[in-house]
């Protein structure tokens, strides 16, 4: 009790912007830099009581699905008591493209020095936004578990993944208040272990250090929990789930630590929403001038040359996260946009960084609509929609492995597997056998597919270990691997001389390979 009353104290001496005056309860949503790529959606909710606001923000990364989702499914939530601001999207483009990073910058490296540009825009919304918080949670996904002590590459300290991350132990403030940051993560880390079952992993505490000339994690003075720390006096945390653990089990977790933090400073909730099931395009709403046409999935509407074209809104079984995407016009997010049909182009539509379906275009001479397709009518109840591979669009230049200035175009209905060699990205059809040269360095990154159960299947060099491993788990994503690789066992080699070695990726759930490429050494 004596925690709590601490805190609580801390928190009230923090925000000095009052939601008082709101209608209770009530849910607001903003939208800012509406339809641009890096759209931003905001949640306000507010409770039947005011009391304590707390900041939750996913996705600043665009490859940590754990995150965003988590967040996501806090838009819906109702409480009690307190308020909650949620932005389940902070970098929409990167979850789009699903990169860490949008053309080379990370965005929760930018707080430090605010750009001048689009990302710096939501940077400065963010701090907006913990302007008005007590407490700021910013929630990731990591490879590996993080271990106080080194077990294996996937277990160490080194790792990120499946932690409650402090800046400090204890922070004390330019006016002379402290926040006990270890305290408060331990004791909401530890509830929410309590209840994750026995046979997974526990989640670990993970102090960074941050303003020590010792630390070897100074890139953290750029992040958004240093900022909120150092500059405004707001408990912040990361909450990482694990790139090596289930999706759903990642948002879950990521929910049991949020709840643990949002009731031991006094927000009270009534119901939370978890949403982690695939997701299903049902249809959309195509303006052609000023016809209205429900298109679903998988049809072709065919246009007069030159006629004007607009998607007015996307049906799936998920609400937000939701975009259209004009080949060759535009951008990753053109819903509501005119467009002037031309020639044969696609509509791909999307949840996230996952490819829902499409409608193909084509431009006819004739003035007619000869799609099948249907008037918009006041129910818009579609039938379900078959589980199948659906094309994977390339938006941005992939490089072609045997050349690293050629481009080259995904297929549809086709797996790859993305790795980078000497830090420069490159996308392995499967069934294709790629040659890597001694001293290249090599690291595997994921699969790459529309199926969002595919997202986070383990990938295994057949025949390589890691060298200061006391297990191999038989996932070795995120290793940097040295060609000619000097800890490999040559009986996994396929056809003669030990030259060519199997990489697969695996489905633990099916119990089988999904995909499969061939390395062939110098």
């Amino acid at each position: 009790m004596k925690i709590l009353t601490y805190i609580l104290v801390i928190l009230l001496s923090v925000s000095t912007y009052s939601f008082a005056e709101v209608k209770r309860p009530s849910t607001i949503k903003d939208v800012f830099f509406q339809g641009t790529n890096h759209e931003l959606e905001v949640y306000k909710i507010y409770g039947r009581q005011d009391g304590p606001t707390m900041l939750i923000i996913g996705g600043i990364q665009g490859d940590e699905p754990g995150g965003f989702l988590s967040a996501d499914s806090y838009t819906e939530i109702k409480l009690e008591k307190g308020n909650l601001i949620v932005i389940p999207r902070t970098n929409f483009y990167s979850i789009m493209l699903y990169n860490r990073e949008v053309k080379g910058v990370d965005m929760n490296r930018l707080f430090d020095k605010t750009p001048n540009d689009w990302q710096g825009d939501i940077v400065t919304k963010i701090k907006d936004y913990m302007a008005q918080s007590d407490i700021f949670l910013n929630l990731h996904d990591g490879w590996g578990y993080h271990y106080p002590e080194h077990i294996s590459w996937h277990k160490s300290p080194d790792r990120f993944g499946y932690s409650v991350i402090v800046d400090e132990e204890e922070f004390t403030c330019k006016d002379g208040r402290v926040l006990k940051l270890g305290e408060m993560a331990r004791r909401a880390m530890n509830a929410a272990n309590d209840k994750i079952p026995d046979d997974d992993p526990k989640k670990h505490y993970f102090n960074t250090e941050t303003s020590k000339s010792s630390s070897r994690f100074k890139s953290m003075r750029k992040s958004a929990t240093w900022y909120a720390v150092s500059d405004l006096c707001i408990p912040a945390f990361g909450i990482e789930g694990s790139k090596n653990m289930k999706l759903d089990k990642n948002v879950l977790y990521h929910n049991y630590v949020i709840n643990e933090f949002m009731k031991n400073i006094g927000i009270e909730i009534e119901y939370p929403n978890t949403h982690t099931y695939a997701p299903e395009f049902i249809g959309a709403v195509i303006k052609v001038h000023n016809d209205e046409l429900f298109i679903r999935s998988g049809k072709v509407l065919e246009v007069e040359k030159g006629s004007p074209v607009k998607v007015t809104e996307i049906f799936a079984n998920h609400k937000r996260g939701l975009t259209c995407d004009i080949i060759d016009f535009g951008n990753l997010n053109d819903i509501n946009k005119d467009f002037i049909v031309e020639k044969d182009s696609k509509i791909i539509f999307r949840k996230d960084n996952i490819v829902m379906g499409s409608v193909t275009i084509k431009a006819a001479a004739k003035k007619e609509n000869k799609a099948a397709i249907e008037p918009v009518s006041d129910n818009k109840q579609a039938a379900k929609v078959e589980d199948k591979e659906i094309e994977i669009p390339v938006q941005e230049k992939q490089i072609q492995p045997e050349n690293h200035n050629t481009d080259f175009k995904m297929e549809p209905n086709v797996k790859y597997f993305h790795l980078t060699i000497d830090n420069k990205d490159v996308y392995v059809k499967n069934g294709d056998k790629i040659h890597i040269k001694d001293g290249s360095k090599v690291v595997f990154i994921k699969l790459v597919s529309s199926k969002v159960q595919d997202y986070n299947v383990p990938i295994n060099f057949k025949g390589w270990f890691p060298e200061n491993d006391t297990a191999n788990i038989g996932d070795d994503r995120g290793y940097e691997i040295i060609f000619p690789p000097a800890n490999i066992l040559k009986k996994y080699s396929v056809g003669s001389g030990g030259k060519l070695y199997p990489v697969v990726a695996y489905d633990t759930l099916k119990k089988q390979d999904i995909a499969k490429i061939i390395v062939e050494l110098d």
